[in-house]
Order: structure tokens, then C-alpha cells, then sequence
């Protein structure tokens, strides 16, 4: 017997971005998910992103079946009319309609309890570090940018306002949230469903972040949460890479906080 091959195993793709964002590395887990091979093309200078992206200048940008397609839902949109299988929603609309929203929460709320957390007092001086790691930049300027990345990303924090609340404010209530997502995981695999969805993509997208290093307040969070770290397991090996071929794909990914925010 022939074993069937994935539908996406034939197309390629192209992801431009850095899988240090929680939203490119919520489209890779989609395209491994799919099947589908992909080159990943980061940044090389800020300039790339009104290159890839001259409408909003954002990343992730993937560019497959000889178009270009930007924003992370719009992107997983589009691969589902591609590659229809598996499915990145439930058949049924109700289950569907949730699983999207979910995917927004994520993406709209919970990446600025990271932002929060990343840019805080305590964490600014660790994270200022890894995305100044994730950078190709000359040595003699990376006094300056360490200063400019740190003012630019953490003014983008504060102007959202959780940054501006208590840190132990946020830990507290970064938990009240979590808590509130096991509610709704239930004792289901996964969010609503038997199989990850766009739901679950985005929630490991952010939760990823989370566990990168600068913030051991969410670690210490999830850790608590037994559920919650058997979760983010769970749909790390569900949407794991398939094989690995030199310049496709990557390890997992951390996000160091990128200078233009994906979506």
C-alpha cells in the first residue's frame, strides 16, 4: 500500500520575515501543519520590510502560488483555500466562529500582555538584548541602537497602556487569563476541537514568547499550569516541522521582539 502524501507536498513557499515574531512563527507552524516546504527569508535591514510589504510594512509576508499575501489571518486564509487539508477551521460554523476568535484575542490581546511584560522595568534590559541579537548589524552601532530599539518598542507598549499598569498588576492578571483559557480548553486537545486550528497556532505564536527568556513571570505562570504547558507541547508536536532540508524551515522559534510588529 502507497502511503498518500500530504496535499501541500508538492507546493512551495516563501515566508519573509523572522521566526523571532510570534505571527511569522504562527505561519510557519501552519505551513509545516499543511505540509507545505517553505524557504524562510529574514530581514537583513529595516528596509526589507517596505520592501516585502509597502502597504503596511509589517511581517510575516508569505508568497506562494505566484502571489504575495501579508497579515497572518489573511495568510492562513489562504493557505486553507490552497491546501485544504487539514483544515485550519472546524467544519462546523459555530466551533469555526470560535476558534477564529480566539485567533484574534490572541494576535489583538494577549501579544500586548507580552509587549507589557517584555518592556517592563524588570525585563526591558533582557529583551533590549535579544533583539539586538536578532539584528545584523555593524558592531559600532549597536550602542546606538540598543538605545533607539529600546526607547521605539517600549513607547509602543506604554501607548497600548498595559505596560503602564503595575508589573504585578499584569503577572496577575496575565494569570487570570490563562486561567480563563483552560476553562475554554476544557478537556479537549485542543481550543474547541480534536485538531489544531488557527486558534491553536496563535495561542503557541504568543505563548512561544512567553517562554523565550526575558520574561520569567510567564514562564512561572505556565509552569503552574500543568494543563497549559502540556498544551503548548501538544501543539509543538503536532505542528513540528516534517523534515528538514537546508534552507527550509527552522527549529522552533522564540519571538526577540522585531522592530515592526507582524500581525
Amino acid at each position: 500500500m502507497i502511503a498518500r502524501r500530504p496535499e501541500g507536498a508538492d507546493m512551495e513557499a516563501k515566508l519573509f520575515g523572522s521566526r523571532l515574531s510570534p505571527f511569522v512563527e504562527k505561519v510557519a507552524r501552519a505551513l509545516q501543519l499543511k505540509g507545505i516546504a517553505f524557504t524562510l527569508v529574514p530581514p537583513k535591514s529595516p528596509a526589507d520590510f517596505k520592501r516585502w510589504n509597502a502597504q503596511t510594512r509589517k511581517m510575516p509576508v508569505v508568497e506562494i502560488d505566484g502571489r504575495r499575501v501579508f497579515d497572518s489571518t489573511l495568510i492562513l486564509r489562504r493557505l486553507d483555500q490552497l491546501v485544504p487539508e487539514p483544515p485550519l477551521l472546524d467544519r462546523d460554523a459555530g466551533i469555526a466562529a470560535r476558534q477564529r476568535f480566539l485567533e484574534d484575542w490572541s494576535d489583538e490581546s494577549l501579544y500586548w500582555y507580552a509587549m507589557a511584560l517584555r518592556w517592563s522595568d524588570a525585563n526591558a534590559e533582557a529583551t533590549t538584548t535579544q533583539v539586538l541579537g536578532s539584528i545584523p548589524a555593524p558592531a559600532a552601532l549597536r550602542p546606538v541602537l540598543r538605545v533607539v530599539l529600546r526607547r521605539q518598542l517600549r513607547n509602543q507598549a506604554l501607548a497600548q497602556g498595559l505596560a503602564r499598569l503595575p508589573l504585578e498588576t499584569v503577572v496577575d492578571e496575565l494569570g487570570r487569563r490563562f486561567d480563563e483559557l483552560l476553562v475554554w480548553l476544557g478537556d479537549r486537545p485542543y481550543f474547541f476541537a480534536d485538531r489544531p486550528s488557527v486558534a491553536d497556532l496563535a495561542l503557541f505564536g504568543q505563548l512561544n514568547v512567553l517562554q523565550s527568556g526575558p520574561t520569567p513571570q510567564a514562564e512561572r505562570l505556565v509552569a503552574e499550569r500543568p494543563r497549559l504547558a502540556d498544551y503548548f507541547l501538544r501543539v509543538d508536536a503536532a505542528t513540528a516541522e516534517r523534515r528538514a532540508e537546508p534552507g527550509r524551515g527552522a527549529a522552533r522559534g522564540v519571538d526577540f521582539g522585531t522592530t515592526a510588529r507582524g500581525a
